[in-house]
């Protein structure tokens, strides 16, 4: 959400329907009026001083910071419900490792909201990007734009909330599909343990994400190995594929570089 007209006009008018408010007590009760106009003052000024600070605020702060924040790269550590809901809503409270535009990485902790339709856009072990406050590098924001780092893996956004592609990126996921399905039909399954979760900024076929997974191969009667396999999965099943997870793959035991998820 952006502040258009429509938020600023809420907000002024809000104000001055209060300070009326309490010209209009002032004027027409006497001396008790000076208690009711601080009453007044007191409760309303309190809640609007929480609204801010629950939405206007972080919406204020994330529009500035679309347009001067310095853009970075964030692995979520953790991600926590706050059990607050905002327009239906949920705000989830995450835990990032960032990197700047120095290549320091430092910890920090946001606050963001979650589509309903997609509860399991942010996931431990994802990385996004980002805008860092130059002034204070904890404050931060997640921001999808055509300047961070997934922007070549990103398109248009449909009204559903995906991404639609086209042209090279449209070809490449066809090209990999083809590869991993000639793994699948020809090489051999083994257990692998998912050691970093990756989205790559596109949906297909609804809210189904592509997705590189690094992971470690654990071959019967051979040696465990590291591979990185990208492909795209069912949105239901987004939390079987999160670092720690047990998943099958197919393999070619002459090239462990050829590795493909086994959906089986």
């Amino acid at each position: 959400m952006k502040m258009n007209l429509g938020v600023w006009i809420g907000i002024i008018g809000g104000i001055l329907g209060l300070a009326v408010g309490i010209g209009a007590v002032l004027a027409t009760t006497g001396s008790m009026g000076i208690y009711i106009a601080g009453g007044m003052l007191l409760i309303f000024g309190g809640m609007f001083f929480l609204f801010y600070k629950l939405f206007f605020g972080p919406l204020i702060n994330a529009n500035r910071l679309q347009k001067n924040g310095v853009a970075g790269k964030a692995l979520i550590k953790e991600v926590h419900d706050t059990g607050v809901t905002i327009n239906n809503a949920p705000q989830v409270r995450l835990v990032l490792e960032i990197k700047n535009y120095l290549g320091q990485t430092y910890t920090t902790r946001i606050r963001t909201l979650v589509s309903r339709l997609n509860p399991g856009m942010y996931q431990t072990g994802m990385i996004v990007p980002v805008r860092i406050d130059p002034k204070n590098d904890n404050n931060v924001i997640i921001y999808w734009d055509n300047d961070s780092s997934n922007s070549s893996q990103k398109q248009n956004a449909a009204s559903s909330g995906g991404m639609s592609i086209a042209g090279s990126l449209e070809k490449n996921i066809m090209q990999q599909q083809e590869t991993d399905d000639a793994i699948r039909s020809a090489g051999s399954r083994a257990r692998a343990i998912v050691k970093n979760y990756n989205w790559l900024g596109v949906y297909l076929n609804g809210h189904n994400p592509y997705v590189e997974l690094q992971v470690e191969v654990l071959p019967d009667g051979a040696t465990a190995f590291s591979a990185t396999v990208k492909g795209v999965i069912q949105e239901s099943s987004v939390p079987r594929y999160q670092p720690g997870q047990e998943i099958f793959i197919k393999y070619n035991p002459l090239d462990n570089t050829k590795v493909a998820m086994d959906h089986s």
